[in-house]
């Protein structure tokens, strides 16, 4: 009687997930609701394009100072993406994963104009900013409470960047929202790099990237990160 042999089972090795599961301090506990990231819109006021992106680390360094870390403009990268091209530029897979694992805050930043009629263009295609900030949910309190005064904090570090020295008498200028994308550590590299390998799908990186209101001009995307480890001793990163 000839035996059948049992079929061969063939399995794919991905080196990327493998790295990040040796390499990574696993945690059972989700700190609060921004574990798929947050989503920061400020209202800027007569502001174009190249005043927005020139304060984008600044933005970066204030958030976290409203957190309680202090940073200096050396110790933060800035990778601009392209007009025509790639929208936008990311470390390799591989460190960003490691600047997860190492709970660093990752900011996405991205402009939009304003509509032709919205009072706030003035007719002069004034633009306002938007931002994706992720990692940020290891140094937000759980505590409802708690959250609300650090979101009122974060938005009192950001008003000078809206342009306007009665910004508080507009309510929602400045506005903190919970993203709805279910984003995992392993997908963020996938995630971010959206507007270069799938601009068609709907998420909100794709929504920061498309410049709808004035289609014939599309801003790059900033990827801005600290080079410094922020919970010990700081640590380069590439």
């Amino acid at each position: 009687m000839t035996l059948l042999e049992a079929p061969v089972k063939i399995s794919y090795s991905n080196p990327i997930k493998e790295w990040y599961e040796d390499n990574t301090t696993q945690s059972q506990i989700k700190a609060d609701t921004f574990e798929n990231g947050m989503l920061i819109t400020i209202n800027n006021k007569d502001c174009y394009y190249k005043h927005l992106s020139s304060q984008f680390r600044e933005v970066y360094i204030s958030i976290l100072n409203a957190l309680g870390y202090k940073l200096k403009r050396p110790d933060v990268k800035e990778m601009i993406g392209e007009f025509i091209g790639k929208r936008v530029k990311l470390p390799t897979e591989r460190v960003l994963l490691d600047l997860v694992n190492r709970k660093t805050p990752i900011l996405l930043c991205g402009v939009h104009n304003y509509k032709p009629d919205d009072f706030r263009s003035r007719g002069k295609e004034y633009t306002h900013s938007h931002y994706y900030l992720y990692n940020i949910h290891h140094y937000l309190p759980s505590n409802a409470r708690d959250l609300m005064k650090v979101k009122s904090s974060i938005k009192d570090s950001l008003g000078r960047y809206v342009n306007s020295r009665n910004y508080k008498r507009f309510q929602g200028i400045i506005d903190i929202t919970n993203v709805n994308d279910n984003v995992a550590p392993l997908q963020l590299y996938e995630y971010l790099s959206s507007p270069n390998t799938n601009p068609h799908k709907s998420n909100l990186i794709n929504y920061m990237a498309n410049n709808r209101h004035l289609p014939n001009i599309q801003y790059p995307l900033t990827t801005i990160y600290s080079t410094k480890t922020l919970c010990s001793k700081s640590s380069n990163l590439i």
